[in-house]
């Protein structure tokens, strides 16, 4: 499953990703994965939900961060959620079409694995691609 969190900026979207990280942090039998790009979102986060910064790793494009969920999921068969905050900060990559095939991937992977993913993005509704307005949670 995954859902995807949208709106502009300031809109409150971390808000709401650090609120559904915590609540599923009390009951999720698996690993909870927090990845965002800078230690400054990590604030407020349950102890217990690992956190990952991308700034840490030069992440710099889609199909890096591609490669990166790939490798993470392929280390930690526990991995029961994943949450992503700032797909756009991440990547570094505006162009919201060029994420068609990081979708595709990522959906594959996280059915394959049961793994939940849930994410945010800036950007307004009537900006979304189809394959992102599926996702709205």
């Amino acid at each position: 499953m995954i859902k995807l969190i949208y709106g502009p900026k300031g809109f409150g979207k971390t808000k709401i990703i650090k609120d559904d990280v915590n609540a599923v942090a009390k009951t999720a039998k698996g690993n909870v994965v927090f990845i965002t790009d800078t230690k400054v979102y990590s604030v407020d986060i349950d102890l217990n939900v690992k956190c990952v910064f991308t700034e840490e790793y030069a992440i710099s494009s889609v199909d890096a961060f591609s490669g990166f969920l790939q490798g993470l999921i392929a280390g930690n068969s526990d991995i029961e959620h994943i949450f992503i905050d700032g797909i756009k900060r991440i990547t570094s990559e505006r162009d919201l079409s060029a994420y068609e095939k990081f979708f595709a991937e990522l959906k594959k992977i996280a059915n394959d694995n049961d793994v939940a993913v849930e994410l945010t993005v800036s950007a307004d509704k009537n900006e979304l691609p189809k394959f992102m307005l599926d996702l709205i949670g």
